[in-house]
């Protein structure tokens, strides 16, 4: 688990980077409207995934939930960013796409059931 929050924390990092460097660079210094809105939204994206590494690292009991919502906004941001419209490289795509559904397929395998026991 130390090694995905790890891996989480590293790529989230660069991901928020990336953003943010598209936002200033292309968006506003250059004027243009797509980097603009890509950047941004591509470093909340990677700040999501970023804050769930460090929720994993810290063994917050929160963390699933942190997933579910990283995975929620990467991967819509990334299908547009990465696939529909593209402005983000193939390896930023992959990473954004398939990161926060790895995070969630361990998270899922290694929770306890927690709707197994009844709150009567």
């Amino acid at each position: 688990m130390t090694a995905l929050a790890v891996i989480a924390i590293l790529v989230g990092a660069i991901q928020t980077a990336a953003g943010a460097q598209e936002l200033l660079f292309q968006g506003i210094l250059n004027n243009r409207l797509y980097p603009l809105l890509g950047g941004t939204l591509g470093a909340v994206a990677g700040a999501f995934v970023l804050a769930t590494g460090i929720a994993l690292f810290r063994r917050s009991p929160n963390a699933v939930r942190l997933a579910q919502a990283s995975a929620s906004v990467s991967i819509p941001v990334f299908l547009l960013i990465g696939v529909l419209e593209p402005l983000a490289g193939w390896p930023a795509t992959i990473l954004g796409l398939g990161l926060p559904l790895v995070v969630l397929a361990v998270l899922g395998r290694s929770a306890p059931d927690t709707r197994a026991r009844g709150s009567a």
